[in-house]
C-alpha cells in the first residue's frame, strides 16, 4: 500500500469514527486553507465543529514503534529494526490550529489533536497526542470553558466553511515542495554571504552589525 493510499484510509477510519458522535456538530474532513500573505496552504485533515470546542485534527496512519527524542525537530519511527525520522506531526497541528483560531479571531476554544490510526502514539503526558481507540472518549471528556449551543456552531461552520481553499491536495504537495525549496535557497544564500562576506545575489559587499546583514547595493538581508 502506498503512502498516500494508507493516509487517505486512516483519514477514512477518523472520518467514520467522529460520525458517530450523536451530539449536534459538524464535520469538515480534508479540507485546505490559503495564506493570502505568505502563498502557505494548510491542508487539515479533520475540523470537528463540536459543543465543547473546534477539534483540528491530524491522522497519523504509521506502522512501528514511535519514539519523541529529547531536543530534536525530528520524531522516529521504527520498523523492523529500521529507524525513520519523521516530522513532528504536533508541531505541524498546531500550526493548523493557530489558522483557524485566526479565522475565528480567538473567540472560540480550538483544540489541536494528532490521532494515531495504529494506536501505537508515544506517551507525551499532557499533549494532545492520542490513540484512535481513545479518541471519542477524548472528545466527549474535553474539559470545556463553555458549551457552545446549535446556534454557535451553525456560526462557527459559516465563518470556517467561506475560508476553505479550492486548492485539491495535489497543488498543496506541490506547495509544500516549492516552499521547501525556497527556504533551502535562502539557507544556502545566507551561508554564502557570512562566509565570502558578498552578497549572493549581486556580488557586492555585505555589510554587518552585530547579528544583522545587509548588501552595500541590492538590499539583501537577514538576521542570524
Amino acid at each position: 500500500m502506498s503512502k498516500q493510499s494508507r493516509g487517505d484510509k486512516g483519514e477514512q477510519l477518523v472520518s467514520s469514527l467522529l460520525e458517530e458522535i450523536k451530539e449536534y456538530k459538524y464535520i469538515l474532513n480534508d479540507v485546505t486553507f490559503l495564506n493570502k500573505k505568505s502563498e502557505m496552504t494548510h491542508q487539515i485533515d479533520h475540523i470537528l465543529i463540536h459543543p465543547y470546542g473546534v477539534f483540528v485534527i491530524e491522522t497519523k496512519n504509521y506502522y512501528g514503534k514511535i519514539t519523541v527524542p529529547k531536543d530534536t525537530p525530528f520524531w522516529i519511527k521504527e520498523v523492523n529494526g529500521e529507524q525513520i525520522k519523521i516530522s513532528n506531526p504536533l508541531k505541524q497541528n498546531k500550526s493548523h490550529a493557530i489558522t483557524i483560531g485566526r479565522i475565528l479571531k480567538g473567540e472560540y476554544n480550538v483544540i489541536p489533536v494528532v490521532v494515531f490510526v495504529q494506536n501505537n502514539a508515544p506517551y507525551l503526558g499532557d499533549e494532545n497526542v492520542i490513540n484512535l481507540d481513545d479518541l471519542l472518549l477524548f472528545i466527549e471528556s474535553y474539559p470545556y470553558k463553555h458549551k457552545y449551543q446549535k446556534k454557535t456552531l451553525d456560526e462557527i461552520n459559516k465563518k470556517i466553511s467561506r475560508k476553505v481553499s479550492k486548492v485539491t491536495k495535489e497543488e498543496h504537495i506541490e506547495n509544500i515542495s516549492y516552499l521547501k525549496q525556497i527556504k533551502k535557497e535562502i539557507k544556502d544564500e545566507i551561508a554564502y554571504a557570512v562566509e565570502n562576506n558578498l552578497c549572493p545575489r549581486c556580488g557586492s559587499k555585505m555589510l554587518s552589525k552585530g547579528y544583522a546583514y545587509c548588501c552595500s547595493k541590492c538590499n539583501f538581508n537577514f538576521k542570524l
